[in-house]
């Protein structure tokens, strides 16, 4: 049975009980946790939801059903503390008793093995174990939405030749006895002329709009026209012709962003982030494959659940973008969506049963164009989207935009290039000079989100980012010098990196007891080490000078998770060079993109063996690739049209049974010496 000592799993159901739940957490962030007295709650202090439900679910399967998710990593197997919550007895008026209900079991090995003594005595189990089996209440943390922010690369040289413009025709209309046809010989003109690129149609139904515009608008001499690829698709009275843009949405695995761009300029206008809600459902990608595929009639419910979380997600974005820079929906024109193969399945309702065993072949990996409103996004049915084709396997869309934003296809290369695009999943590119473009990708996990990192966190205001040695003393930067509230991705690099250095931390990835470390090693730095629990850790900051109010600290399960990402990143890059017979010093240029690697400083990565260790010159960082490349088919129809010639030149290797990846991931463990 799932949760059993052997093999704690995913639990499951078995009781027919009706059960009320009352779920509680913080209107505060901040907070960090819910408060340890249930007494001293406020209604101020905390949003509620009450939902009846059949017992013998998870409390963390009812929270998502009451639409009020408790965050996880793990995807709820029991192998992290995301979803750490207090269940206490249902007292009256929608509130806690002060004990536990009388009916709950005790802490199973899942829960003992990840949380500590001190948390179980507190009241804290994991949701993912603790069946409803009665009426409870449960405190939970709130799932923090602050989320760091992942800037477009403005850089990169844009074509300015929108596959999608709206265009002003001048006319007395009023008058004309067929006004469609007087548009018609409007746009004869303007195509003649070069103003348009191609005659676009006029058919259907924007002839019936085109004559209500011209009838309920006597007096306008002026209608704007929407043309996108090739086809008027809206009509207006008056002239709109400069109010259109478009938006380029990224669809992560851990956030979502998106970018609001003007259509004549290029200009970048607005950005938006928000984290992605399918996180309740795991933070990695086979985490949610796995959930989508265990639900009853091939797991057409809980694919049902992701979908409409993500397209959920990206209409936010929309909004957000839109109310930031003052713009109707309905000048919203176009878009345009990359992300990686699964994130685009879940995106379209699309099975993913097939990234769950190999060769992990997409149902469709083709450039697709639709309505973003067929797909229940607030936009008019006039707007439209294309999502940039998928490559193969899990190297989709945003490899693809990549791509593009560094000119991988161009011809004439002097020396090979290599991007890799970090993040949850990482997609790695080289482009040789014989013209032939490789790809694979590698699941590094949520280290370099801040993700499965004891005090891990986003990119946002209080991450530590960097950290120095300064006459002896540790000194640490913070995201916009807010107060420390824990350590993001880069930061985790950066003392990682700084620790190897002062001898604390040796190659294999341990860090040394005091009375081990180096000598020479500062007092103020020795001392930070400590156990706790048998598990050895390094404080970075005190409880006391905190924002969380708890110590901030680096265990040794922290540099294990980092020693196996960067070793999935660099076994895959030296696979990859390898099948092309490409070795690292005939590189002219190492492209660390994605949100993560455009804050990293490139000696850090390749003291940590991120990658090797280069001359500065030859590692360039770019911002956001995924979604710059985006950018330029959103302006361009030839670099639209580009992203499909890219898909079928570039060559996938696949590393998930690769005879070499295992030999490759173990030698890429261990930390380089000074």
């Amino acid at each position: 049975m799932a949760g059993t000592e052997a093999n704690p799993q995913r639990v499951e159901n078995e009781s027919p009980t009706t059960c009320e739940v009352l779920l509680l957490r913080p209107l505060a962030p901040e907070s960090g946790k819910p408060p340890a007295v249930p007494g001293e709650l406020s209604d101020e202090d905390y949003s509620l939801r009450r939902i009846s439900l059949k017992g013998g679910l998870t409390l963390l399967e009812a929270a998502r059903i009451a639409g009020f998710p408790i965050g996880t990593e793990c995807g709820g197997f029991g192998k992290c503390t995301r979803c750490r919550a207090i269940p206490l007895a249902l007292g009256d008026k929608d509130r806690p008793g002060p004990h536990p209900p009388s009916w709950l079991t005790p802490p199973n090995a899942a829960e003992r093995n990840q949380l500590s003594p001190e948390e179980l005595g507190a009241g804290w189990r994991l949701a993912c174990q603790l069946k409803v089996e009665g009426d409870l209440a449960a405190l939970a943390p709130h799932p923090s939405d602050k989320v760091g922010r992942k800037s477009i690369d403005t850089s990169i040289p844009l074509l300015l030749e929108p596959w999608a413009e709206r265009v002003a025709f001048c006319s007395d209309l009023a008058v004309e006895e067929d006004a469609a046809l007087a548009i018609r010989r409007g746009l004869r003109k303007m195509s003649l002329s070069g103003r348009l690129k191609e005659l676009p149609r006029l058919e259907g139904e924007i002839v019936l709009r085109l004559n209500e515009a011209i009838l309920w608008n006597q007096e306008a001499s002026v209608v704007s026209l929407t043309i996108t690829e090739g086809e008027v698709v809206d009509v207006e009275a008056g002239d709109t012709s400069k109010r259109v843009y478009g938006a380029v949405i990224d669809i992560g695995t851990t956030n979502i962003c998106g970018y609001l761009v003007h259509l004549i300029n290029g200009s970048l206008l607005a950005e938006a982030v928000r984290p992605n809600s399918q996180r309740a459902w795991g933070w990695d990608l086979m985490a949610r494959v796995h959930a989508a595929s265990q639900r009853e009639h091939g797991g057409k419910e809980a694919l049902d659940e992701l979908t409409s979380a993500v397209r959920e997600d990206v209409d936010r974005i929309l909004g957000d973008l839109l109310r930031q820079a003052r713009v109707r929906r309905r000048d919203m024109i176009t878009l345009i969506f990359v992300g990686n193969s699964v994130m685009h399945h879940f995106f379209f309702g699309l099975p993913v049963e097939s990234f769950g065993v190999a060769p992990y072949v997409p149902l469709k990996d083709e450039g697709m164009g639709f309505s973003p409103a067929d797909l229940g996004v607030r936009l008019p049915s006039s707007a439209r989207a294309h999502f940039l084709p998928l490559i193969a396997g899990f190297v989709g869309a945003d490899a693809l935009g990549v791509a593009l934003a560094l000119d991988l296809g161009r011809e004439e290369l002097k020396k090979p290039l290599l991007a890799l695009d970090l993040g949850t999943n990482v997609e790695i590119l080289l482009a040789c000079q014989d013209g032939n473009l490789w790809c694979t990708s590698t699941p590094a996990g949520p280290a370099f989100e801040g993700g499965e990192i004891r005090c891990g966190m986003s990119s946002v205001p209080g991450a530590i980012s960097e950290i120095d040695v300064i006459e002896g003393h540790l000194e640490f930067r913070t995201i916009e010098s807010s107060p420390p509230a824990g350590i993001c991705g880069t930061g985790l690099i950066e003392v990682v990196a700084c620790l190897l250095d002062l001898g604390v931390i040796d190659n294999s990835g341990r860090i040394l007891p005091a009375e081990e470390s180096l000598e020479g090693v500062p007092e103020s730095v020795r001392r930070r080490i400590v156990e706790k629990d048998g598990v050895r850790r390094f404080i970075l900051e005190e409880a006391g000078r905190s924002a969380s109010g708890s110590h901030i600290f680096l265990d040794q399960w922290d540099v294990r998770k980092l020693q196996s990402a960067k070793a999935a990143v660099m076994a895959g890059a030296n696979i990859l060079l390898r099948e092309a017979g490409i070795e690292w010093g005939e590189l002219e240029t190492v492209f660390l993109a994605g949100a993560f690697g455009a804050h990293l400083r490139s000696g850090r990565a390749a003291r940590i063996g991120l990658i090797p260790p280069l001359p500065e010159d030859r590692v360039r960082i770019v911002h956001n690739a995924a979604a710059s490349g985006g950018r330029l088919a959103l302006l361009s129809r030839e670099k639209l049209a580009q992203a499909a010639e890219l898909k079928v030149m570039t060559r996938n290797v696949e590393l998930a049974g690769h005879p070499e990846f295992q030999d490759a991931f173990v030698q890429a463990i261990p930390f380089p010496g000074a």
